[in-house]
């Protein structure tokens, strides 16, 4: 693993390189005569659902060119005084200027109820049913040819839009979409899409991290323990001594040095670059305060995403934790950024947008941001990649968007949880909790989701990494795609959610247009649905 193995798609920012704007992601038209007309500028973007500003409205179609940033939408009129619309048009609730008296009526669930021919029909509807599936006459977010009401970071997944990269995952299937070309994603590693997990294994050579990143393991635990030089081969820098104390077999992994005072004229012993131009000693933590290593963000965002115009922009990274670095019979303290996880701080892109993106303007850098980050956070994820025994370097997660750290930094909680012990580990069922044996506890500590949410499949297949245990049937079946239903019954008759993988084509049908039929209720709603989309009808 070297830094910068992230899943960024270079292609967004080549894609990028020969930036013009866009228009509800999509190249914006060269503009009119007209010098009122905001496309003639040629830095005009459309952020059409995740503007902060009006500027970042300039390109956006139908006159959508106010940013409403409590929402941070782009709206055409203001829905409170019904203004800003010409003759022959009134201002919808969702800001759109639509023809006088057209509405759109929905049902209980918030489902429009009109046909469409065109998305023109659908402008009174709200902003996630403002396109028309031609195929269904329905209004819906997205079709496979028009997601302009999606993020940027989504696509249309059965005319809704999904994250493209989703922020959890539960098989290695869901993210087959994440990572660029040589930074792949596509492995789900404890409920995160990953670089490998227990079942996309690492090349020969490497291990499975317990981030979901393959790495050449230093020591026999990948923690720096050696019994050998030879078990230091994969740890950083230049730490593959194993130095064990007199009389025991069993040492640690760390530079070949003379003593204490070799470290701070040769600190590239112990730190591989950039951090290997600062060695401060200690004795504990708070002699590592203010402590810190210049970090070029710009140039890692040049080796994250491969678009070469994003300027440098220096950044002073903590090295704020004191570590035991072992030297023969003696213990060096050394400031070294992380010993676990929950020592890396992400890094705020935010507060070095200027340098990083200035050279190429404002509003280019809000279209790369966008592009890249969409409506989450612009910053970047950091884990900690051991170096050597106890200690190593904060380093980009592999989804850098989303945390991957395994000591209270993410994975989706701390995982205290609060489920029961009333199945097998190589069981798929309700979450467990870390106190019905060490198995539960070892592994829920590396991913919370299954003590907090569910014991998954996922979770099933990381019972042999995390406990030493062989499931030999694979723990069971993984449960009824997509719905939370588990009770097949008359479609035309109200009752519990049904299985849309289970309970036929017509249940699949409906839950595709209404997730609630499958996941909450299947109501009175749902029934009226049959009529419209089944044969025979109710």
């Amino acid at each position: 693993m070297t830094l910068g193995r992230a899943f960024l798609s270079t292609a967004v920012f080549a894609a990028a390189a020969g930036f013009v704007g866009c228009i509800d992601s999509t190249p914006i038209d060269p503009g009119t005569d007209d010098p009122n007309d905001p496309q003639n500028d040629e830095q005009a973007i459309c952020l059409l659902h995740n503007c902060t500003e009006d500027a970042h409205c300039g390109a956006c179609s139908d006159g959508r060119n106010t940013c409403l940033v409590e929402e941070g939408r782009c709206v055409a009129c203001d829905a409170g005084t019904n203004s800003g619309c010409p003759d022959g048009m009134e201002c919808s609730s969702w800001g759109n200027c639509v023809p006088e008296g057209l509405t759109c009526p929905t049902d209980d669930h918030g489902t429009p109820t009109i046909g469409c021919a065109v998305s023109s029909d659908c402008a009174a509807c709200d902003p996630m049913h403002q396109i028309c599936d031609t195929t269904s006459g329905h209004c819906v977010a997205c079709t496979s040819g028009d997601t302009s009401a999606c993020q940027s970071t989504d696509i249309c997944v059965a005319n809704t839009c999904s994250a493209e990269c989703p922020s959890s995952c539960n098989m290695d299937s869901d993210c087959s979409q994440c990572g660029g070309p040589g930074a792949e994603a596509h492995a789900c590693n404890a409920h995160i899409c990953s670089e490998c997990s227990p079942s996309v294994p690492c090349p020969n050579g490497e291990t499975c991290s317990p981030q979901g990143v393959c790495v050449e393991q230093c020591g026999t635990d990948g923690d720096g323990t050696c019994a050998s030089d030879a078990d230091c081969n994969g740890c950083g820098a230049e730490n593959k001594e194993c130095h064990k104390p007199l009389n025991d077999d069993v040492g640690t992994c760390g530079p070949s040095a003379a003593g204490c005072s070799d470290l701070s004229s040769h600190g590239s012993l112990v730190l591989p670059e950039p951090w290997s131009n600062f060695t401060n000693t200690c004795s504990d933590d708070g002699d590592c305060a203010g402590v810190g290593a210049t970090l070029n963000v710009g140039k890692m965002l040049r080796d994250l995403t491969g678009f070469d115009d994003i300027g440098d922009a220096n950044i002073t990274y903590g090295m704020n934790a004191c570590a035991a670095v072992s030297i023969g019979e003696t213990s060096c303290g050394v400031c070294v950024p992380c010993r676990e996880d929950s020592d890396c701080a992400p890094i705020d892109i935010d507060q070095v947008a200027g340098d990083a993106f200035g050279p190429i303007g404002s509003l280019a850098a809000a279209l790369l941001l966008d592009l890249v980050f969409g409506p989450n956070e612009h910053q970047v994820n950091m884990y900690c990649e051991q170096v050597a025994g106890g200690y190593g370097v904060c380093t980009p997660c592999p989804g850098i968007i989303y945390e991957c750290g395994v000591d209270g930094g993410g994975g989706g909680g701390g995982g205290g949880g609060s489920g029961t012990c009333d199945h097998d580990a190589c069981d798929v069922g309700s979450a467990m909790d870390p106190s019905c044996d060490s198995c539960a506890s070892d592994l829920c500590s590396v991913d919370p989701y299954c003590c907090d949410t569910e014991w998954d499949a996922q979770c099933v297949s990381e019972v042999a990494q995390y406990c030493g245990l062989s499931c030999e049937d694979g723990g069971g079946g993984g449960g009824g795609g997509g719905g939370g239903g588990t009770i097949c019954h008359d479609e035309c008759t109200p009752g519990d959610p049904m299985d849309p993988a289970s309970c036929g084509g017509c249940v699949e049908v409906i839950c595709q247009q209404d997730a609630y039929c499958c996941d909450t209720e299947w109501d009175s709603v749902c029934v009226g649905y049959v009529d419209e989309y089944c044969s025979p009808p109710c």
